[in-house]
């Protein structure tokens, strides 16, 4: 992230919204893009911004990743009890960017978040990165998790209540 995260309050599904148009905006067809929203989520606390970009760039590589072809689920879960950042947390959210392709080899899942890393040929090999770099700058932890038909990516956010 090129500035220091301002940390407030938002309503995380206003911003999938808004990644979700601009996907289908850059893959306008065969692409499909599901909502699995767990509409009693609490508030996230992070950077709206920089939240927007990091799931823009997981999203982004799902639909290359697809060939602009299949489906992209974006999924909110509550989980509870979470340690993110050394710091325990009673409500945390699971946003999650799951898609039915091929799925990442074995042999190249170590290297998913390495920066200028890229199986695209008119890749830059940053999107995975820098989302990873805006995710722990806003306390939050981003991983991958291979599917038996493609690949999720999560990320953990805080939620609004920390334990005492």
């Amino acid at each position: 992230p090129h500035r220091i995260p301002q940390l407030m309050p938002f309503n995380v599904h206003e911003a999938l919204e808004r990644e979700r148009s601009l996907i289908l905006a850059e893959f306008p067809r065969g692409l499909a893009i599901r909502r699995d929203y767990d509409v009693s989520l609490p508030p996230v606390t992070a950077d709206r911004e920089q939240i927007i970009q990091a799931f823009l760039n997981i999203a982004r590589n799902a639909a290359q990743a697809l060939q602009g072809n299949g489906t992209i689920t974006l999924r909110t879960r509550v989980a509870r009890q979470v340690t993110l950042m050394r710091q325990r947390w009673k409500l945390a959210l699971e946003l999650q960017v799951i898609d039915d392709g091929p799925g990442v080899p074995a042999e190249l899942r170590s290297q998913l978040f390495e920066p200028f890393f890229t199986t695209v040929s008119t890749g830059t090999g940053l999107g995975l990165y820098i989302a990873r770099e805006v995710c722990e700058a806003n306390d939050a932890k981003l991983e991958f998790i291979e599917t038996p038909n493609g690949a999720q990516f999560t990320v953990m956010c805080q939620g609004a209540e920390k334990n005492p």
